[in-house]
């Protein structure tokens, strides 16, 4: 969903159009971008934190070596992509300090541009990552109410952040990933609530009326679309804004999908392996397209329809991003499974940070 919008919106200006297809592009008003942000990071609090459950012996090493070779080897093939397809390309200029500080996975703490700005999203998985270390360390990991007094903390932390931006106690030149941090920790313990509740129940499938944590999950979820949809409340006072909202409707699909659709397939499964990879590299296909198809002496091929631009940088982004992940994540997830020792293969997962 997340390259499908960004791939759309980067050759609308160059398709064939009416003059106001700009500002009604449907990508852009139903939110296609962040709804598929906010399903990952939902995902990821429903896979991730499931991995430091059962015996403490050696979880926690296995832990930050199996997500560390998860993250890092396609992460850093990405960022010198990124400054050869990217930024030489474009003749941008590139400094040692921007090199060293994106190799981090957080430039912005040092004060540095990011390669390419979806890498905010890789922040907030670090901070996930550390806070469920942190939780298993004080051995309160299966300890359900802290979860849930997570999820109400950092969601009512997220609205005095939005409400002390609105008088202006805030700096606008904090960056939005960061005034965001909470409300996307919240949906990924959320998610991870969800995955204790799904796992007492064998997967909403036994003891479902017996079983408390699941009221309190249908609880937390309220809380989750509520905050999700001030954006609906603002629409009935300013109508000409939208009214989607994908805090709303991502929370509700992966509902939908965990509970009740279970859809499963080796193609979905494969997609779900290399999701990853398309994730990082479909801007370092997309952008050297866009600037060819732009550039004076390629005329013909612009005024096309946004899919004839959209479905070859699909295919081809999809082709780059199954090689990277045979060629460098699968085997630097084996070399953290066999570093992590034991025990790795069973808790370790393949699915998309």
């Amino acid at each position: 969903m997340v390259a499908c919008a960004h791939v759309w919106e980067k050759f609308l200006p160059v398709a064939r159009q009416s003059p106001d297809a700009v500002g009604k592009s449907w990508p852009r008003y139903f939110e296609f971008g962040i709804t598929g942000v906010v399903l990952f990071f939902a995902i990821s609090g429903f896979v991730i934190y499931g991995t430091l459950r059962g015996s403490r012996e050696g979880t926690g090493r296995r832990f930050v070596l199996t997500r560390f070779f998860r993250l890092f080897p396609a992460y850093w093939v990405s960022v010198i992509t990124g400054l050869v397809f990217i930024w030489w390309w474009q003749s941008w200029p590139i400094t040692a300090p921007m090199v060293a500080a994106n190799f981090t996975m957080v430039p912005d703490l040092f004060g540095q541009p990011p390669i390419m700005g979806l890498y905010w999203t890789l922040g907030t998985e670090l901070t996930f990552y550390f806070s469920c270390w942190l939780i298993w360390r004080v051995g309160r990991l299966e300890d359900a109410r802290v979860l849930a007094g997570l999820v109400i903390a950092l969601s009512l932390a997220w609205l005095g952040i939005k409400g002390a931006k609105q008088v202006g106690a805030i700096d606008d030149d904090i960056a939005a990933a960061w005034k965001n941090l909470p409300r996307h920790l919240g949906i990924m313990f959320w998610g991870a609530y969800f995955r204790i509740v799904y796992d007492e129940t064998k997967g909403f499938r036994q003891t479902v009326k017996r079983n408390q944590k699941i009221w309190f999950l249908a609880g937390l979820t309220l809380v989750i679309l509520a905050i999700g949809g001030i954006r609906q409340f603002r629409f009935f006072i300013h109508p000409r804004g939208s009214w989607f909202s994908a805090y709303v409707v991502g929370p509700v699909f992966f509902c939908l999908w965990v509970v009740w659709l279970r859809i499963s397939s080796p193609v979905m499964a494969w997609f779900g392996r290399i999701s990853y990879s398309i994730y990082l590299f479909h801007h370092v296909v997309m952008i050297p397209l866009a600037v060819w198809v732009a550039a004076e002496s390629h005329a013909a091929f612009r005024g096309w329809p946004v899919a004839f631009y959209l479905i070859p940088t699909l295919v081809l982004t999809i082709t780059a991003s199954g090689i990277v992940y045979y060629a460098i994540e699968l085997p630097a997830i084996n070399l953290g499974k066999r570093l992590a020792g034991r025990g790795a293969m069973e808790q370790a997962t393949h699915a998309a940070p």
